[in-house]
């Protein structure tokens, strides 16, 4: 089969394995695909139009690929990112280890101008909800300008990868079965039938010998790609939390315009944006559930804010790892001239 030699960095997780699953399903012309990620994938395979390749659990030589999408999370991307640059391999960084760096641009495909796309050989995919946030806030920062944007994010299990959907699992399970819960190290307590800032096992910091406050730094990373893709002065307060759900994020958004804009005008510039699709007057807002595996990001409950003159508010669900993986794809597909 004539096509591109791909690599994929954490291949075997639960981003790696949705970006090849797009891959085929977007007919992208792949002759071979490398696939590696940690010793814990030692004796798995992936597949892809057929052909079956194992999970390699030690970085091979890059030079001679045609692409690397790392997927892997943000410790190990940094060397593979060098390792790229020093093979000349163009390179598609999704762990959100790059997208604080100024040099590195930071992409979403639908916004962002094909040609810059082609040119750069080092990429960034926002690894935040940003995907989902930006197509709405870039929309209105267009028609009416943002002055301030407050949002609540919740989180399923999906986003901690495919470890965090088996603890949830096997927590759900147990709990059932009138067991307590075991502790893992995706998490720092238990997910099951709980709601809490968002947080997940980490390493304690030396100075401090204090957990990492992993909330805040997601919360910090969402507003740092917010402020890249849609305005470097928007001013932006997010709250993320974890809930014991399988796949799809929401949100609620409080926004502030600059110029004022009706509900009913937002609504209309919403069924005009690629990637978005606006919810019926009479329901009650899309369910987190409708998005799994969806490529799309569902808006509903778009009202005024009564307590601003020029407020909004509105509800987003979305996929977020299913919305990661497409943006990936659609970069590599526009880095690679695939018509």
């Amino acid at each position: 089969m004539s096509g591109f030699r791909i690599g994929i960095a954490g291949a075997s997780g639960a981003l790696g394995t949705e970006v090849i699953r797009i891959l085929e399903e977007r007919r992208v012309p792949v002759s071979e695909l490398v696939a590696f990620a940690t010793d814990r994938s030692l004796g798995e395979e992936v597949e892809i139009f057929d052909e079956v390749y194992p999970v390699l659990t030690e970085v091979p030589p890059l030079r001679g690929l045609d692409l690397l999408i790392i997927c892997s999370p943000p410790g190990p991307a940094l060397d593979l990112v060098r390792e790229a640059l020093r093979a000349e391999v163009p390179c598609i960084d999704c762990s959100g280890a790059m997208a604080s760096s100024p040099e590195v641009p930071l992409f979403v495909a639908d916004l962002s101008s094909p040609k810059a796309v082609r040119g750069a050989p080092l990429m960034a995919s926002p690894a935040s909800a940003a995907i989902s946030w930006a197509h709405v806030l870039a929309a209105l920062e267009g028609s009416a300008g943002l002055a301030r944007v407050v949002g609540t994010l919740v989180c399923s299990a999906s986003s901690a990868g495919r470890r965090g959907i088996e603890v949830l699992s096997n927590e759900t399970i147990g709990m059932l079965s009138q067991r307590l819960p075991e502790a893992s190290d995706v998490f720092s307590s238990a997910v099951a039938f709980d709601c809490m800032p968002f947080d997940e096992a980490g390493e304690a910091a030396e100075d401090t010998h204090e957990a990492p406050d992993l909330a805040a730094e997601a919360e910090r990373a969402l507003i740092r790609d917010l402020k890249r893709l849609v305005s470097p002065q928007l001013g932006v307060a997010v709250t993320a939390l974890r809930i014991p759900t399988f796949a799809g994020d929401g949100t609620t958004l409080a926004v502030e315009t600059v110029e004022p804009i009706s509900a009913e005008r937002a609504r209309e510039i919403f069924e005009k944006v690629p990637g978005l699709e606006l919810s019926d007057h009479g329901e009650t807002g899309p369910s987190t559930r409708d998005t799994a595996g969806r490529d799309v990001v569902r808006v509903g409950r778009v009202r005024r804010d009564p307590s601003l003159e020029n407020g909004l508010l509105l509800w987003l669900a979305a996929d977020a790892l299913r919305l990661a993986a497409m943006n990936a794809v659609k970069l590599a597909e526009t880095r690679l001239e695939i018509a």
